[in-house]
């Protein structure tokens, strides 16, 4: 399926991310209390939950510290969250504690979740896909967790986004310099365009219920002439099974 890959050097993609963030566990569900992560939380919340029944069996994969699988919960679902980083996972345990209802947050990467066919109402995968070798089949992969008429939400870096260009070029430019400039970029190598995610879902089976723009700086009424640094998908796996 297409996606925008760049050469890179040193360990792959999916583990200079799960590396990457690792480093980031201890703070990570405080970045939500403002700024972009606030706002991206806010729209998930506002935009993305409202198309969706966040009820049954559901899994957030790359959940981080299980920011977007408490959410889920709070909604009625039944969560269970999994991340490649153990730091993450261990943030995601000491966060969701005491009487209520919680998800369940276990350690795997993506490329690990076999044998889980069909198990689930809905999969959740927020800003894991830029990250991963073989996004194809690990999307794939998560298709095949959804039972008949489950929902899949994803989102991914928008490959016509100019931020990202230029962010991508300031990064090429201070590295000369000795500056690891928007470090995240180091292991965020793929991004879509809205055709590449419609096509991506359907060639697993995924009817696309709606692809939505976010950006957490641009105003809206500037995407005609720059277009939203991240797009969600929402798909789903026709009632009948397999299309």
């Amino acid at each position: 399926m297409p996606s925008a890959r760049g050469p890179f050097a040193g360990p792959s993609p999916s583990l200079q991310g799960v590396a990457y963030h690792q480093t980031l566990a201890a703070g990570w569900n405080r970045r939500y209390l403002r700024g972009g992560f606030k706002r991206r939380a806010a729209f998930f919340v506002n935009a993305i939950l409202p198309l969706t029944s966040p009820e049954g069996d559901w899994i957030d994969v790359g959940c981080g510290s299980g920011y977007f699988s408490r959410i889920l919960a709070r909604r009625g679902a039944r969560v269970l969250g999994v991340d490649g980083s153990a730091a993450m996972v261990e943030a995601a345990h000491a966060v969701s504690s005491g009487p209520k209802p919680h998800p369940r947050f276990e350690l795997g990467t993506v490329e690990s979740l076999t044998g889980r066919e069909a198990l689930f109402d809905g999969v959740l995968c927020l800003s894991v896909l830029e990250y991963l070798d073989n996004p194809t089949a690990s999307f794939g992969a998560m298709a095949r967790m959804l039972r008949p008429g489950g929902c899949l939400i994803a989102s991914a870096p928008n490959r016509n986004a100019r931020l990202r260009r230029l962010q991508l070029q300031a990064r090429r430019w201070a590295s000369r310099f000795g500056f690891n400039l928007f470090a995240y970029l180091g292991s965020s190598k793929n991004a879509w365009s809205r055709w590449d995610l419609s096509t991506l879902a359907a060639a697993h089976g995924l009817s696309c219920q709606a692809i939505m723009g976010f950006d957490p700086l641009m105003p809206r009424f500037f995407w005609g002439i720059a277009p939203p640094s991240l797009l969600f998908l929402i798909c789903r796996r026709p009632a009948g099974g397999e299309a």
